[in-house]
């Protein structure tokens, strides 16, 4: 009891909301996520290729408006941004649940975009502004354990609701968007900005130097392999699992869920465990972990074997994603945070536009096992890139030590 208390008492409200908030919008959202290409193509009615299409609209919108949201974010006050970009996906959302044509389905799915385009580089920034640098890793893993939380549950629910109702998961969503945009509303102050902010926003040339922002698009294009990876397990892995396993729903929920509950267990551990190794290490490596994951898709069909292959994602997306999260907040000036946030971000946004497209040609012609090896050597290559540029970076960005 009294750890609890130490630990509530080192964080600011503003994570204990953004807690709350995330483990209800993580479980909501994955009652869909394992199931939206099959509630596509078998509800609404459409072919593979324009199925992926449509998926790729929502990271479409988020790219147009990446920069434009980061802007906003540093010239605005984050919570008011947050809430506005809170309610925007819960009325989206809503407009999903009671689409009845494809075209309905991407409007709504475009303006869900939108919002998460405002959402994700504000609350990071506001997290940032809030939290000590030597605490800012453990607080984005506690972040991710409470997603665990709702990943865990969310999956198992989303089947029974899929052979039910799918439209009800879009509607649980909206919900609970809204719920989490009352507890912004009531719980979090609002945060001053930067000092720096006004006058570097306001001064013409600031926003011309491109080089400003150097670091963050290096990033950004370093980080593509891990997405690309990603919005392959997101969409067309659930098409590899059809063709290969005979309860395939079954074991992408169960997958899902066994992620979330090793998430749930080992994602805060491993960050303190792992916070005093260079993260350039720990970032690398989680390169490499993915790899192994993508190998392991390509050519296990034994359940057994892919769920204890969950533990090599979790490894990776433990200490490779937050970590490099933190890394951003330590190469971002103050009054850039929201930027460098809305630009490194853009990786997913890219990734999740053109990769569903792209990896559905490729299983399309020659198959999931040919889709996922080819993701891995990308892996691969992308691991050794970023390692070399983040062994000229470590040295002008030192890190301060939790603990």
């Amino acid at each position: 009891m009294n750890q609890f208390k130490r630990l509530t008492a080192a964080y600011p409200p503003l994570l204990w909301v953004r807690l709350f908030g995330e483990t209800l919008t993580t479980l909501s959202n994955t009652m869909i996520a394992p199931f939206l290409v099959l509630y596509l193509s078998e509800n609404i009615g459409s072919s593979v290729i324009m199925t992926m299409l449509v998926i790729g609209l929502q990271p479409f919108s988020e790219i147009l408006l990446t920069l434009f949201a980061g802007g906003v974010t540093d010239r605005y006050r984050r919570k008011t941004v947050m809430l506005i970009s809170l309610l925007i996906q819960g009325v989206a959302m809503l407009g999903m649940a009671f689409s009845d044509s494809m075209l309905l389905f991407a409007l709504s799915y475009v303006a869900n975009g939108a919002g998460r385009s405002l959402f994700i580089p504000a609350s990071r920034a506001m997290l940032a502004d809030a939290i000590e640098p030597k605490q800012l890793s453990s607080a984005f893993a506690l972040l991710n354990t409470a997603s665990s939380i709702g990943a865990a549950i969310g999956p198992l629910v989303g089947v029974l609701i899929y052979q039910q109702n799918p439209a009800l998961a879009f509607l649980f969503t909206a919900i609970s968007l809204l719920l989490y945009a009352l507890a912004v509303w009531w719980k979090i102050p609002h945060s001053e900005q930067p000092a720096a902010t006004l006058e570097t926003l306001d001064t013409p040339s600031a926003s011309l130097r491109l080089h400003t922002y150097r670091p963050a698009f290096a990033i950004m294009l370093l980080a593509l392999p891990i997405s690309l990876f990603y919005a392959q397990t997101e969409t067309n892995l659930q098409l590899h699992f059809k063709d290969m396993l005979p309860n395939y729903l079954q074991t992408l929920a169960l997958l899902a869920t066994v992620k979330g509950v090793l998430l749930l267990l080992f994602e805060f551990l491993l960050i303190r465990w792992t916070r005093n190794l260079p993260p350039r290490l720990l970032i690398t490596g989680s390169y490499f972990c993915f790899a192994g994951v993508g190998l392991g898709y390509a050519f296990l069909d034994h359940v057994p074997s892919l769920l204890a292959l969950q533990m090599l994602l979790v490894l990776g997306e433990s200490i490779g994603l937050t970590h490099l999260l933190t890394f951003v907040s330590r190469i971002a000036p103050p009054s850039m945070r929201g930027r460098y946030y809305a630009i490194t971000g853009t990786h997913w946004d890219i990734s999740r536009m053109c990769g569903p497209f792209l990896g559905s040609l490729v299983l399309l012609h020659y198959g999931g096992a040919m889709l996922f090896t080819i993701s891995a050597l990308v892996l691969l290559l992308g691991g050794i890139a970023m390692n070399l540029y983040l062994s000229k970076k470590e040295s002008a960005f030192p890190l301060e030590q939790e603990g």
